[in-house]
């Protein structure tokens, strides 16, 4: 993949899913899982994760990614409005607060991209792809969680 590949697939991505995540829509478990997983192939298909000059560090920052990736998926999880309808249909809506998180999340995968950077670990698109990839599928097994918590016969909002 080349250099303008990585510079127009970066914002693309989070920036599609951020547009989805704050529009209401049902909570299709399937459907949920379906994005990260496409994401995961793309970033494992693209190789490069771990830098070769540097394989033990590389290896341990993008560890650190997916334990920060998973958190701030769960963060995200609970900022989202989720509802259900009379008819049983459940709902969910990111709210101002997702929209922080998410900016939280980019300044957190700056970070690490800075600090590779600084290490001499050569960027990888891939390492983008990943990372989102942890946030969403941590994120929709919370929301999937807190959506089937509802109560099955009272329409009740929860989150902000």
């Amino acid at each position: 993949m080349n250099t303008l590949d990585n510079v127009l697939l970066g914002p693309a991505a989070p920036a599609l899913v951020l547009y989805r995540q704050l529009r209401t829509r049902p909570v299709d478990e399937r459907r949920m899982y379906t994005v990260p997983l496409v994401l995961a192939v793309v970033a494992l298909a693209q190789g490069g994760l771990i830098d070769r000059g540097h394989p033990a560090l590389s290896a341990a920052l993008l560890a650190g990614e997916a334990v920060a990736a998973v958190g701030l998926g769960v963060l995200r999880a609970v900022t989202v409005r989720l509802w259900r309808e009379d008819d049983g249909t459940l709902w969910r809506r990111g709210t101002g607060w997702t929209l922080a998180a998410w900016l939280v999340s980019v300044a957190v995968r700056a970070g690490f991209a800075g600090a590779g950077y600084a290490a001499g670990i050569r960027p990888a698109a891939g390492g983008v792809l990943l990372f989102l990839t942890a946030m969403l599928l941590a994120q929709s097994l919370v929301v999937v969680r807190r959506a089937h918590g509802l109560a099955r016969f009272a329409p009740v909002n929860v989150g902000s």
